[in-house]
């Protein structure tokens, strides 16, 4: 049987493509809030386009097992197995505030929301509703938009295995410069003038410690200059090329200037923080190469197709003209 940390990654996995299907939704939500929402010529009608939410969800789930071979049941209606990837399907919608609750504390509710939505879709189909110009369409749009991310999402899975997650974890871990760290004092001051004389002052045998807490104009100075130990990133560009140029032990030859002044930095210490283990890396080396390759998949596919797009002033004017319209003729 699957532990919750294997279904986790599992799910993970395979929700990839319904996370970015979700997105898309939610954009559509935006548009459709506002004067956008006339593009939908049947929007008046709330039950017409809740039973077409309803198919739409159907359609999902009853593509869904492009997503994945193995499935899991969680119920059956009348015969029927409802999947725990339907209810899955189910909670990518959900607004934040709802996914919060996780799938227990949702559980009992994704899984009559999938059964509404069949029973819903089923009795659409048996009204003829299927047959009418706007819900076909609506339709076949949903049916494309579904078969797209199982196409791309089986592409992924495709390349996504062992081999290729070992090997981009060997990557990750030569990588030693991401995991380089320094820890470092430094004496900050207005004039490079006075960075050579603290230089000099070294050179003939001062303590670092004392000269920062005598001259430093940094925050840090009371403390000796001690700034700690820090990584790649932390530090702005210059004093962190000059610190991690330095060879341990030493502090600087000459000044280095940045937009607080003049340092003299001191290097006590450098070390390279262990790579994390394989497992431990697992899900996030998954998640970019489902990335890459969900980037590289989409780019062969635009490969010489012209998408022409229309203005958004110009779809703009057409919603609102199409709203005008039709509140002139209620």
């Amino acid at each position: 049987m699957m532990d919750a940390v294997h279904l986790i990654n599992f799910l993970g996995q395979r929700l990839f493509f319904v996370k970015c299907q979700f997105l898309k939704c939610q954009f559509l939500k935006v548009l459709s809030s506002g004067f956008l929402a006339c593009i939908i010529r049947f929007r008046e009608d709330f039950s017409m386009r809740k039973l077409l939410a309803c198919f739409a969800t159907s359609l999902i789930l009853f593509v869904t097992p492009a997503f994945s071979q193995d499935r899991i049941a969680v119920a059956s209606m009348n015969g029927e197995t409802i999947w725990l990837d339907e209810i899955l399907a189910v909670a990518e919608t959900l607004p934040p505030e709802y996914q919060q609750a996780g799938l227990a504390g949702l559980y009992e509710q994704l899984v009559s929301e999938v059964a509404n939505a069949r029973l819903a879709a089923a009795a659409g189909r048996a009204a003829g509703m299927a047959d009418e110009d706007r819900i076909a369409e609506a339709m076949q749009g949903a049916a494309n938009r579904v078969l797209g991310d199982a196409y791309i999402s089986r592409q992924v899975e495709a390349e996504i295995t062992d081999e290729a997650i070992a090997n981009a974890y060997d990557t990750f871990a030569a990588d030693t410069a991401s995991r380089e760290q320094v820890t470092a004092a430094h004496i900050l001051v207005e004039t490079e003038e006075e960075a050579n004389t603290i230089i000099t002052q070294l050179n003939d045998g001062a303590d670092f410690a004392e000269l920062a807490k005598e001259k430093s104009t940094g925050p840090s100075g009371p403390k000796g200059g001690e700034l700690g130990s820090f990584g790649r990133g932390q530090m702005v560009p210059a004093f962190e090329t000059a610190a991690f140029g330095m060879p341990e032990g030493s502090y600087s030859a000459t000044p280095v200037q940045t937009q607080f002044g003049w340092h003299v930095i001191k290097v006590s210490a450098k070390s390279i923080t262990p790579a994390p283990s394989l497992e431990e890396m697992r899900p996030q080396i998954i998640q970019n190469l489902q990335r890459q390759v969900f980037a590289r998949v989409v780019e062969t596919l635009r490969v010489d197709v012209d998408i022409d797009t229309r203005p958004f002033e110009d779809v703009v004017a057409d919603a609102q003209a199409q709203q005008g319209a039709q509140q002139g003729d209620q």
